[in-house]
């Protein structure tokens, strides 16, 4: 230990949890670690003011704090605020807000379909964001529709910046100037990348691929950490070996891919844009980075996972609206509490993988055989040729 008296405080972007156990949120390298209560008490005095050696910290654990940088050692004491969210049981960790359902693209397979160009209010959003961050929630991500359309984006970019959770912008990279991107605030931003060209403008419309990679590099101009999701289809299958080398050439934080659903654009003559689902099964293979969706415990897909609607309904994921635990203007912690919840114990699935894969996509196993039916999806991404 260096000679001189130090000052432990936690790191800028370290904050304490209090979810199903304690837990640790480095929201800079989205990393959670979860401690003991001795531990997690004792981390709640690092305030930056408490002198290291009056710490009781055992040698090994502070020497693996201070190298992960969950901990900083300071000369001088500067007292700061630590401050702990206190989440529900199961934990609210990753919130989606649709901020609008207006866009200035009419991508085929867009699962919401046409919509009625709703806006939630920044107002509302204020009051989600802040009481997300009381809940000690992990990861907020603000979607649409377009969010750059919200008529206050301007006003949620501000509320989104120094949060206690990571903050993520979802778009599809079409409005992303350099001016835009540069004013960005959040600690990420998710693009859409359905393909190479070909592919991606056969979905989402001529000239758009050029202008989301064009997004791209503002973003990294900026210096703000890109992430890439893609939808797996007919028409870009033969092109994901050309977009896994540029999702890493771009240095992707992570890369999501997932399959349409019979949603949106998707359900009547759209539907031939569906891959086969063994070869869908085999792509998704190539993702790497976050994940939202996982199941917990006998809780199923979506366990820690809800969605804030343009309209203002929380809802287990984008794709429900009758799925929901009420509006969010009445609070956001009473409308989780109240979210029906599906266990895995409800699930029609005699598998040997069902507690690995969680049931899957509960949306996409109800399209094809009913709620509680096995996802096909998952079923083959496990060898299963058949649901069981």
């Amino acid at each position: 230990m260096p000679s001189g008296r130090r000052y432990l405080g936690l790191g800028d972007t370290v904050f304490l949890k209090q979810l199903e156990f304690p837990a640790v949120y480095d929201k800079a390298a989205d990393e959670i670690y979860e401690v003991d209560p001795l531990g997690f008490e004792e981390l709640s005095r690092c305030d930056g003011a408490l002198e290291t050696s009056a710490s009781r910290f055992p040698d090994e654990f502070l020497s693996f704090c201070l190298s992960e940088g969950v901990l900083v050692e300071r000369k001088k004491p500067e007292r700061l605020e630590v401050a702990v969210g206190h989440n529900e049981v199961p934990s609210l960790r990753y919130l989606m807000v649709e901020v609008t359902d207006r866009c200035n693209l009419s991508c085929i397979h867009c699962y919401l379909g046409d919509t009625p160009g709703q806006v939630l209010p920044a107002r509302t959003v204020e009051a989600v964001l802040d009481e997300f961050e009381e809940m000690g929630g992990l990861r907020l991500v603000v979607t649409g529709g377009e969010p750059l359309l919200h008529p206050e984006f301007a006003r949620i970019n501000e509320l989104a910046a120094g949060r206690a959770f990571r903050s993520i912008l979802v778009t599809n990279g079409t409005l992303l100037d350099a001016g835009t991107a540069e004013a960005l605030a959040f600690d990420e931003v998710q693009v859409s990348l359905d393909g190479m060209k070909d592919g991606h403008d056969y979905v989402r419309g001529e000239g758009s691929f050029k202008l989301a990679v064009a997004g791209i590099e503002n973003l990294r101009r900026a210096g703000i950490p890109v992430s890439v999701a893609t939808m797996v289809h007919r028409h870009d299958l033969d092109e994901l070996d050309s977009l896994e080398a540029l999702v890493k050439r771009m240095g992707s934080v992570s890369w999501t891919l997932d399959v349409p659903c019979d949603a949106g654009r998707m359900i009547g003559e759209e539907r031939h844009l569906m891959p086969g689902l063994e070869a869908a099964a085999e792509e998704l293979e190539r993702a790497f980075g976050s994940e939202q969706h996982e199941p917990s415990g006998d809780w199923a897909c979506g366990a820690h996972l809800a969605c804030v609607k343009a309209g203002g309904k929380l809802t287990k994921c984008g794709f429900y609206e009758e799925w929901t635990g009420g509006r969010v203007e009445e609070g956001l912690r009473r409308a989780w509490r109240a979210m029906p919840r599906m266990r895995l114990s409800d699930l029609d699935c005699d598998c040997e993988y069902l507690s690995e894969c969680g049931g899957g996509c509960r949306y996409r196993a109800e399209r094809a055989s009913g709620r509680n039916a096995p996802d096909p999806l998952k079923c083959r991404q496990f060898g299963l040729a058949e649901p069981g």
